[in-house]
């Protein structure tokens, strides 16, 4: 057989592993091992790992409601074995007449997630039943009970998602001038930090936030000298699953620094940055227990945990007298609500909410009562008097302008000068009268 040598010119830039991978194998041609031994266990737990956090709880979360129903219904069924004509009754029965602990209908995201949380659990491991419950004809009965429900749950009103509400400004500047916000303290400086953060750069309420780093933020200017702060470090979350861009400078906006105010949010969040330890990993940390305005560092290298963190806006609302006791999501709407209100195109209110559809914005969006007059003006009596007076004008106008203008009687249409010396730019119509 003739031997044939093709050579292939790929050129492209390679990374540095690859070339010092390559450098290697030239040095040592024999390399001791690449196939790493897994266990089938090992396998299924990488495979398993491709899920978000969230994903999985959904999953246990249908699986949890299937099997009480089961229970309450006093039917077995071995999930491993069981037929698919079997499991498409039992799974129209379900969800025709699955309720919530309080005997309620689910809300539509809910729902749809008790169908799919269980497609999921079927076909991972140990499972692997490799069965799709949403298109496989055997279930077509099943699905057709489970759109029946989804009209219904329309009709009922629970298909709309519904986030936690902006604060009001009235709210709003009762936390900002509280105590709870002052930079003059350990407490309420990391505080102060942890609520500007979140408002400037739209964050969500609880995704990321133990993951940030005191290099997570990095200080610069602009053209004009403005010193502001942008992000440097991309967690991934649920609006940021790229790896490579979590490695790039976030550009979800900036935090701008507002000389003169002494609540300067760039002032409170390099003063913070200057009062942790030099060996502190996490960028939120728990404050010394005795410490002095004069301390060169303020905190200890502890962070502050996860649920304590969680539970951030809901205890400066308690502490600083708001009217509603708001959760730390109601930032990340407060900040999309300012932005839209602003008069802020949606693609530039997506770069700073890290939102990749427009529609996402659209539940977060809730009219300002300036917004409610301003309707109100242009549908009620106000806008329509307006309206009237401005037709009279014009009206008063063109009568006017007739008047100005009216060409004078037959009888009176003689040759004259009219026209000497003028330039005109334009089509004229000469009418002869004999």
């Amino acid at each position: 057989m003739d031997e044939f040598i093709i050579n292939f010119d790929l050129k492209y830039e390679s990374d540095e592993e690859e070339r010092e991978e390559r450098a290697n194998m030239e040095v040592t041609p024999n390399i001791a091992t690449r196939a790493v031994k897994l266990t089938q266990q090992e396998l299924d737990s990488i495979e398993k790992s491709r899920h978000e956090g969230n994903t999985v709880k959904q999953t246990s979360w249908a699986v949890n409601c299937f099997t009480s129903w089961l229970q309450e219904r006093k039917y077995t069924a071995d999930l491993k074995t069981i037929s698919k004509a079997e499991l498409g009754h039992m799974l129209r029965e379900f969800y025709g007449s699955i309720r919530t602990v309080k005997g309620e209908m689910y809300g539509i995201s809910s729902y749809a997630g008790l169908r799919a949380g269980l497609n999921r659990h079927l076909n991972e491991p140990p499972l692997s039943r490799n069965i799709n419950i949403m298109l496989d004809t055997e279930f077509a009965a099943a699905n057709n009970v489970f759109k029946g429900v989804l009209k219904q749950i329309r009709r009922a009103g629970r298909d709309k998602t519904t986030h936690h509400p902006p604060i009001s400004n009235e709210d709003l500047l009762i936390l900002k001038t509280s105590t709870a916000l002052q930079p003059s303290n350990p407490k309420s400086l990391l505080q102060k930090v942890w609520f500007d953060i979140q408002l400037h750069f739209g964050r969500r309420g609880c995704e990321g936030n133990r993951q940030l780093k005191p290099d997570s933020f990095t200080l610069a200017r602009d053209e004009n000298g403005c010193q502001y702060y942008t992000m440097t470090f991309n967690e991934e979350t649920k609006n940021h699953k790229n790896p490579m861009e979590r490695t790039r400078e976030n550009n979800r906006g900036a935090m701008y620094e507002e000389p003169g105010n002494p609540l300067c949010p760039v002032a409170s969040l390099t003063k913070y940055l200057q009062k942790i330890p030099a060996d502190g990993k996490a960028l939120y940390l728990h404050p010394r227990r005795h410490v002095s305005p004069t301390d060169d560092v303020w905190y200890t290298t502890v962070p502050v945990g996860i649920n304590q963190l969680s539970q951030m806006l809901p205890r400066l609302s308690l502490d600083a007298g708001t009217k509603v006791r708001y959760t730390n999501h109601s930032l990340r709407a407060t900040a999309i609500q300012k932005l839209s209100d602003a008069g802020l195109a949606a693609r530039e209110i997506m770069a700073v909410s890290g939102h990749r559809s427009e529609s996402s914005l659209v539940s977060y969006w809730r009219p300002s009562m300036e917004s409610r007059k301003r309707w109100s003006h242009v549908l009620g009596d106000h806008h329509q008097t307006g309206d009237h007076q401005q037709i009279t004008s014009a009206k008063l106008d063109q009568q006017q302008l007739s008047t100005c203008f009216t060409p004078p009687p037959v009888s009176d249409c003689q040759p004259g000068p009219f026209l000497s010396g003028c330039t005109i730019a334009g089509n004229v119509q000469i009418n002869v009268y004999k």
